[in-house]
């Protein structure tokens, strides 16, 4: 069952975790880490993307427990790379070199496994994705950092995006057959150097909310016109149905703009509710009581009395 499952080469699958390791060593040992920590962190770095893709995975078990001496060569990287670390700062390219390579390895054996153990496209995806990340981000947690993969800066989780994406889409459709893995390899490591080479970055959250608001408030003001026009056409007509009375010319027109002013008001107490129950309340300006005046009536209420 085991070896049925298993379609992507055991060197592939090694070669990816001693270049995640060596990654995770130095990590270590530039964090100042003893043996014990450092060495850790190259088992974590190496084999923390395929535990994770195994308890997903849930077809074959664990893959590095089945094979120890995959435990046993991160142990032995971590254990070099502690006491040799000045020639891994020398040859610092080379370290750049095996970490992108890493990354493109690492979605090429998950992506396989997913596609053999009979999950779709998608899921492989996924899988290969998060396989290809997952040793940076625990070694990144158990240093107490923000995971580099989840971070603004070069194309890293999203170069194994890609790798992924294409893998599966060979494997699917039969295209290049065995060589369709190196060309996922060599996609992943040319998009993380294009990145590093031509600055391509991903940003941070952006907010476009007034992009979008000031758009929909130009829109709102467009549909409102036509109940504008309405409203107003009632107004009119309410204004040319009332008896007009005889006015000079002259005042005609000011005597028209005062009631289209007094039924735009009548209208928009129709609509709250209740706004006439406050017609006869107390007078809060005196302190005395406003009476109540007839229509067409002249008298003035009398003034407060005077306080000596």
């Amino acid at each position: 069952m085991l070896e049925s499952v298993l379609a992507i080469p055991f060197w592939i699958e090694f070669a990816g975790t001693i270049t995640g390791a060596l990654a995770g060593a130095i990590a270590g040992v530039r964090a100042q880490y003893d043996i014990f920590g450092t060495t850790v962190l190259a088992c974590v770095t190496g084999l923390g993307g395929g535990i994770i893709r195994d308890i997903l995975l849930q077809d074959y078990g664990i893959y590095a427990f089945q094979h120890p001496i995959l435990l046993l060569a991160c142990a032995v990287a971590g254990g070099l790379v502690f006491y040799f670390h000045k020639l891994a700062d020398a040859f610092d390219w080379v370290m750049d070199f095996l970490d992108n390579l890493s990354v493109g390895l690492w979605a090429v054996v998950s992506v396989g496994k997913s596609l053999s153990a009979g999950l779709g496209v998608i899921p492989s995806i996924i899988l290969g994705t998060i396989t290809a990340v997952g040793g940076g981000i625990s070694r990144d947690i158990l240093m107490a950092q923000r995971p580099v993969a989840f971070q603004a800066g070069t194309l890293y989780g999203t170069a194994s995006l890609f790798g992924s994406t294409a893998f599966a889409l060979m494997k699917q459709n039969d295209v290049l057959g065995d060589y369709a893995a190196i060309t996922c390899v060599v996609l992943v490591m040319a998009i993380r150097y294009a990145s590093e080479f031509f600055g391509w970055r991903t940003k941070p959250a952006q907010d476009y909310s007034d992009k979008v608001i000031v758009p929909v408030k130009k829109v709102a003001h467009v549909a409102a016109r036509p109940v504008k026009k309405v409203v107003r056409n009632a107004v009119d007509r309410r204004i040319v149905s009332s008896p007009e009375p005889q006015l000079p010319h002259h005042e005609k027109a000011a005597h028209r703009i005062k009631l289209r002013a007094e039924a735009q008001a009548r209208m928009a107490q129709s609509i709250n509710a209740g706004a006439s129950s406050s017609l006869n309340k107390p007078s809060q300006i005196t302190g005395g009581y406003a009476p109540h005046r007839e229509p067409g009536s002249t008298s003035k209420p009398n003034p407060p009395a005077s306080k000596e």
